[in-house]
């Protein structure tokens, strides 16, 4: 058997660091030591133990992508020119009050808005809201 890469001590440092990881090798050991003795055959020890193969792959997966998000946000923070002032929506920040009025399209829009709310209703509109009261 080789030597181990880590401490002991490290490697329980750094599994503390990813609880879920920490969870599912807890897991994988209970498998192996079958303290409950519900493994009785060797076909029904590889099918949990391939489980929880499984599962541990997920969960490491995982704590990889989210230290890479963490990492390359921290990249990004320390990268010179780049300039964040905190958290935006989707929209946007919203135009200034100025912009709207001096906007040759929003005053026409509105006039136009304001006309087809004032129009007087067609026939067939008046006698439809006749028959239906």
């Amino acid at each position: 058997m080789t030597e181990p890469l880590l401490s002991d001590a490290e490697f329980v440092r750094r599994l503390g660091a990813h609880p879920d990881l920490r969870s599912r090798m807890e897991s994988l050991l209970l498998a192996v030591e079958d303290e409950a003795g519900e493994l009785k055959t060797a076909d029904a020890a590889e099918m949990r133990v391939i489980e929880e193969m499984r599962q541990t792959g997920k969960v490491a997966l995982q704590s990889w992508a989210e230290r890479q998000v963490d990492k390359t946000s921290q990249e990004l923070k320390q990268t010179a020119g780049i300039w964040s002032e905190g958290k935006k929506n989707s929209a946007g920040t919203p135009p200034l009050a100025t912009s709207a009025s001096m906007s040759p399209n929003t005053g026409k829009a509105a006039k136009e808005s304001a006309r087809l709310r004032e129009a007087p209703k067609s026939a067939t509109v008046v006698a439809r809201a006749r028959s239906s009261g």
